[in-house]
């Protein structure tokens, strides 16, 4: 971590003892872009060298940018340190735990669907083999005696 972040959150914390309405204000900053509150603004300045910060100066305006990034990353760092997230990282993990519990559910209806078609009595195949040969054959008598009752007397069943 930056010496200036260290510093700076060092003496932060320090006033947040005084009051509660100083942590809700760093909030406020952080989210309107390090402006909105003087006295924070100031200690910023202060402890990442920018007292001479001047908008129209684009060296300036990039040391302003580079520190922002800079605190920005140490703030997210000592947080994630202490087990705490963003609010943006939490609703990305909680639509992320919405989605696996979705598909999750689906995946355990599939099995329990699965598992009912598995506990379903199995047709043997060899049974079912044997019954179709039976039954072909028994067509095939059929047709024989089909077939001899359609064709026409010969002369050797007359004579009988």
């Amino acid at each position: 971590m930056d010496r200036h972040f260290l510093e700076f959150w060092g003496n932060y914390l320090l006033s947040v003892a005084r009051g509660q309405k100083q942590l809700e204000d760093m909030a406020r900053w952080i989210h309107q872009g390090f402006k909105g509150t003087d006295e924070m603004t100031t200690m910023f300045k202060n402890y990442y060298g920018l007292e001479d910060y001047d908008r129209s100066n684009p060296e300036s305006t990039s040391a302003w940018e580079k520190a922002t990034v800079d605190f920005r990353k140490s703030f997210g760092d000592t947080f994630r340190s202490m087990g705490w997230i963003s609010n943006e990282e939490y609703q990305t993990l909680k639509e992320e735990n919405r989605a696996l519990k979705n598909k999750l559910s689906a995946q355990d209806q599939t099995i329990k669907r699965l598992k009912s078609l598995l506990s379903q009595p199995v047709i043997d195949q060899n049974q079912t083999l044997n019954v179709l040969q039976d039954l072909i054959q028994k067509q095939g008598e059929e047709f024989q005696r089909l077939m001899t009752n359609l064709s026409p007397p010969t002369k050797n069943d007359t004579d009988s």
